[in-house]
C-alpha cells in the first residue's frame, strides 16, 4: 500500500511529524486545566476556547480525512496539503501578531515546546506540498 503512494520516505517522515505534532497539540488543548486561564478577563478566555475548538475540529478532520485523500488521489492530496499549509502559516502569523498579545498562554513546558516547534510543522507541510507538486509519478 505504501508503494502505491509514490512518495518518498522523507514525505512519510514529514507526515508522521505533522501527525505527532497535531496529536500532542490536541492532547494539550483538551487537558489544560481551567485554573490556568486568566480569570480576570472571561471574554479573553471565551474567545480562546472558541478558537481552540475550531482549530481542534479542523485538526481532527485533517487527522482522519488526509489519509483517505492521500490514498485516493495525489492530485487532490496536493491541493489539500497546500490548503492546510496555507492555513497553518496564516494561523502562525495571526497568533504572533494578534493572539499572543491578547492571551497569556500557560507556562507549562509542553505549551512552550508546542509554540517553539510549530515552525518545524510548517517546514514539514511545505516539504509535503513541494513534493506533491513537483514529483513525477513512477511508472511501473
Amino acid at each position: 500500500m505504501i508503494k502505491k503512494l509514490q512518495v518518498s520516505k522523507l514525505f512519510l517522515l514529514a507526515l508522521m511529524t505533522c501527525y505527532f505534532y497535531v496529536l500532542v497539540t490536541m492532547y494539550l488543548k483538551l487537558t489544560i486545566p481551567e485554573s490556568m486561564s486568566d480569570t480576570d478577563n472571561p471574554g479573553k478566555v471565551l474567545v480562546a476556547l472558541k478558537l481552540s475548538y475550531v482549530r481542534l475540529l479542523i485538526a481532527a478532520v485533517f487527522l482522519f480525512g488526509y489519509p483517505i485523500v492521500l490514498f485516493r488521489s495525489l492530485k487532490y492530496a496536493k491541493h489539500l496539503t497546500i490548503a492546510i499549509t496555507t492555513w497553518t502559516i496564516a494561523m502562525y502569523i495571526d497568533d504572533y501578531l494578534v493572539l499572543y498579545q491578547v492571551l497569556e498562554d500557560s507556562k507549562r513546558g509542553l505549551v512552550i515546546a508546542i509554540i517553539w516547534l510549530r515552525p518545524i510543522l510548517i517546514i514539514c507541510l511545505i516539504w509535503m506540498s513541494f513534493e506533491l507538486t513537483y514529483s513525477k509519478p513512477k511508472v511501473e
